[in-house]
């Protein structure tokens, strides 16, 4: 598997800004193994599309795409909505997404990359977010696994998402934690109503 590279600027003087293009490439790279080959659907308009086909289909293309290049076996995916913590605004964002009992586990995993993902810092801001599991939308709490919890929750997810230990020793080299993030919904997600 491709180890993560902070890429540099031109003039040597560090590690290239937060999702400069230099950064993308080296996070695509250990992301899907070093098989980029296989990424077809990438950048802005790629997850534009991929959030349409998750909200109306609940199947996810980027992850797919990645599981495969990967060799991992798909996991199911949600689209989170959170409210910017600084814009105010809703911003979506797709997610593979592991059980956790009744909650919902999502892993700012961002590539094993040097920093957490931004809608992390808005969960943390604002718990309130929704979430959009099989065609449905769900409103829910989002919080930060921490501690004992964060242990406990890292080896249960970590059964589920093969490359979780190896996204975390790679974030470990730059001294982050990937969050795990338990999403807690506020009513009865698709699949798991009781029928009468």
């Amino acid at each position: 598997m491709a180890a993560y590279a902070p890429p540099v600027t031109s003039d040597a003087a560090g590690p290239a800004p937060r999702d400069s293009r230099a950064e993308r490439v080296a996070l695509t790279r250990f992301s899907s193994g070093g098989r980029t080959h296989l990424i077809i659907l990438r950048g802005g308009w790629g997850r534009a599309v991929d959030r349409w086909l998750v909200r109306w289909t609940g199947w996810s293309m980027i992850t797919w795409q990645y599981t495969h290049a990967a060799a991992r076996p798909y996991q199911p995916s949600l689209l989170l909505t959170t409210i910017g913590r600084r814009s105010g605004l809703l911003r979506r964002s797709v997610l593979p997404y592991y059980r956790a009992g009744e909650d919902l586990v999502v892993c700012g995993t961002r590539g094993g990359g040097p920093h957490d993902p931004l809608w992390v810092g808005n969960v943390e801001a604002d718990a309130h977010c929704w979430l959009h599991v099989r065609r449905r939308s769900v409103p829910a709490r989002a919080r930060i696994a921490t501690g004992d919890e964060r242990a406990e929750l890292f080896d249960h997810v970590a059964e589920q998402h093969g490359g979780l230990r190896r996204y975390q020793k790679q974030a470990a080299s730059y001294g982050r934690e990937i969050p795990l993030v338990r999403l807690t919904p506020l009513g009865p997600l698709p699949g798991t109503e009781r029928r009468r």
